[in-house]
């Protein structure tokens, strides 16, 4: 907080000015805010700007251009349950927790990062080899892994998790079938990839 002001008595004028707040240095950034009194904590995420930041289910920001935000009105000593909303993230990245407890000690603060990572993933169109989407329900795997995702209508099918280059391995009513594909590193959103002819 800025103050300024100036009185007058009689002859003499008498002009003053003032300032008061805090000045908070964690997770290598700097932060003016009004006085603390009690705690605080720095969240982070990983560098994405704009995320919600509720305490106690309340929202009391917004995440700045470097992906932090401090928030100034935590309890001494007590439980404080800060989360993020993972809806206003962008749809090419994951967070493994939404929610974190920090109990910060009277008069200090606690540095609270929500690991946001950036996921390739796409949704896949299968088709057979005469062109028509693959069953409803047919079990899909990238690689060698054992996670299967499934097969929606129109032959469309999500996956994550996946490479630069990708194998697909697919098991229908009819048999079973492969299919490859690389991923479009230019893509910023979840592509749609396909049809592809398995």
């Amino acid at each position: 907080r800025l103050g300024a002001g100036m009185s007058r008595f009689g002859d003499n004028r008498h002009t003053y000015a003032q300032a008061s707040g805090s000045l908070v240095r964690m997770g290598g950034a700097t932060f003016a805010s009004r006085d603390i009194h009690d705690a605080f904590a720095v969240v982070s995420t990983d560098g994405h700007a704009g995320v919600p930041v509720m305490l106690e289910n309340r929202v009391v920001g917004q995440t700045d251009r470097r992906g932090r935000l401090l928030v100034a009105r935590l309890n001494a000593w007590q439980r404080n349950k800060l989360s993020i909303d993972p809806m206003d993230l962008p749809a090419d990245v994951r967070t493994a927790e939404v929610e974190r407890i920090a109990t910060p000690s009277d008069r200090s603060g606690v540095h609270v990062r929500f690991e946001v990572a950036p996921v390739r993933a796409a949704v896949v169109v299968l088709h057979d080899a005469a062109g028509r989407p693959l069953p409803l329900g047919s079990r899909v795997r990238v690689g060698d892994r054992h996670e299967e995702a499934i097969t929606g209508y129109d032959g469309e099918t999500y996956l994550e998790a996946l490479g630069v280059h990708n194998r697909l391995r697919v098991s229908t009513s009819q048999g079973a079938c492969s299919v490859e594909f690389d991923y479009p590193e230019s893509s910023t959103a979840i592509p749609r990839i396909g049809p592809l002819h398995c």
